[in-house]
């Protein structure tokens, strides 16, 4: 590549900017993505806060009716009070008819229930019923039958004559243990390297993220080549500026206008988290910090997020250069669609190659295969940015992964540089891959 082919890429990248920032589809998407970045916190905050029981209030239950069908001949539940929540709760056995008691629970006792204590085979079974017109919610009685469970466990232990010291060494957990040893005798201690499922959660979302930023970057590139060829406006820019200077203008135009979309939005995002943790959760929190690893924010710092940010850039100025050369070899707008099949399968292979890693980390931790995930340049914008930010992956690889990523793109240019000038006036049916290969061998 000479210097002279790329004279006059700034010029194509300050008026290619210009007029997708002004254009009317991406204000509208823009002005749409907006109004979901500020609505959706809010949303799933209220909901959230709506759903959660606050721990300091009194259970709307104050009165329990025991229905006794067991050998036991004393039910003593006033250790349940002892919980705060459960502290206003009264145990009556049913010394009365099971129907009227209910009956009346139906019709105005609501803040009453009847538990039904039964025993069959040595098994016991322990049941509620409450007032359909009633307060009473079904997360209630999960939290009284908690309580009246542990509760009821300590009535057998005691009935059977069996001490806590005695229940704890029965129902202790036995679990076994097998170590690694070198000829020398010396433990040889292997680190767990897997994720949990939070972890898989967020590298999963980020890869998501990623790929739907990339997609939509790359189509853009490739519409406005096509529509520049279909309009024959690209031979008009030819007389004064290279084919190399204005895929990597148009390149670099795009990829800008997408950052700053997504930029700005996840920056609203995170305003909007806290300002509804602060206007509309019931205990403080934000919904990211209670949804998100608690080691991801261990690992946020300002050099791990210039690596991921850099990744995803790299990955991006390789897809978006593909996605260039693959607009070049389309000569109607018709055909684009069928023009991007290829692009389109190499983005999702990547994805894969990338969510198929993932998995692996879950299930086994770190393998070969993850390895070359993180290195593969089709895959490595995908899933080595959620690994570091998760801690899962080294600094050597991190290093090599940026080397290979630019290798491959320094290797991309000049491929691009042979064969674009021919590509960029084609007109005609869709280029192969097959005549690519052939075409750059000739230019």
């Amino acid at each position: 590549m000479n210097k002279n082919n790329l004279t006059g890429w700034k010029d194509v990248f300050s008026f290619t900017l210009t007029q997708t920032l002004k254009s009317k589809a991406f204000i509208i998407s823009y002005v749409i993505l907006i109004l979901l970045s500020v609505a959706t916190i809010p949303i799933f905050t209220a909901l959230t806060s709506g759903s959660n029981t606050d721990s300091n209030s009194k259970s709307p239950i104050e009165k329990v009716y025991i229905n006794n069908k067991t050998s036991f001949d004393k039910m003593d539940f006033s250790g349940v009070a002892k919980e705060s929540t459960l502290s206003n709760l009264t145990f009556l056995p049913l010394s009365e008819n099971y129907d009227t008691v209910a009956n009346r629970i139906q019709n105005t006792e609501r803040t009453s229930v009847i538990l039904t204590i039964s025993e069959k085979d040595g098994m016991y079974t322990l049941g509620f019923s409450k007032s359909s017109k009633g307060s009473i919610k079904d997360n209630d009685l999960a939290t009284l039958g908690d309580a009246v469970s542990k509760e009821f466990n300590n009535i057998k232990l005691n009935a059977l004559g069996i001490t806590k010291d005695q229940a704890s060494l029965i129902q202790a957990e036995v679990t076994t243990k097998v170590s690694l040893a070198d000829v020398d005798g010396k433990p040889i201690i292997k680190q767990n390297t897997s994720i949990s499922g939070s972890e898989y959660g967020f590298i999963y979302g980020l890869l998501f993220v990623v790929l739907m930023v990339n997609i939509m970057a790359s189509t853009q590139i490739a519409t406005s080549i096509v529509t520049e060829k279909s309009t024959r406006v690209i031979e008009y820019l030819l007389t004064s500026i290279r084919p190399l200077a204005l895929i990597v203008g148009k390149t670099l135009a795009m990829l800008s206008a997408v950052i700053i979309q997504m930029g700005s939005l996840i920056l609203i995002l995170f305003v909007s988290n806290k300002v509804s943790a602060a206007f509309l959760s019931s205990n403080g929190k934000d919904l990211l910090s209670s949804k998100l690893p608690s080691n991801i924010f261990e690992n946020l710092n300002i050099i791990n997020i210039i690596i991921c940010v850099l990744l995803i850039l790299l990955g991006m100025i390789f897809y978006a250069t593909l996605a260039g050369l693959a607009g070049a070899t389309i000569s109607k707008l018709e055909e684009l669609r069928e023009g991007l099949q290829l692009f389109t399968i190499t983005n999702v292979v990547g994805a894969y190659i990338g969510i198929a890693a993932a998995n692996i980390l879950m299930g086994a931790g770190d393998n070969a295969f993850v390895t070359f995930a993180y290195l593969f340049p089709l895959s490595s914008p995908f899933i080595l940015p959620g690994a570091i930010l998760v801690g899962k992956a080294s600094l050597l690889l991190i290093v090599a992964a940026i080397i290979l990523q630019i290798f491959f793109i320094v290797l991309l240019f000049r491929f691009v540089a042979k064969v674009f000038e021919t590509l960029i006036l084609h007109s005609g049916n869709t280029i192969k891959p097959k005549e690519l290969f052939k075409l750059s061998k000739t230019v």
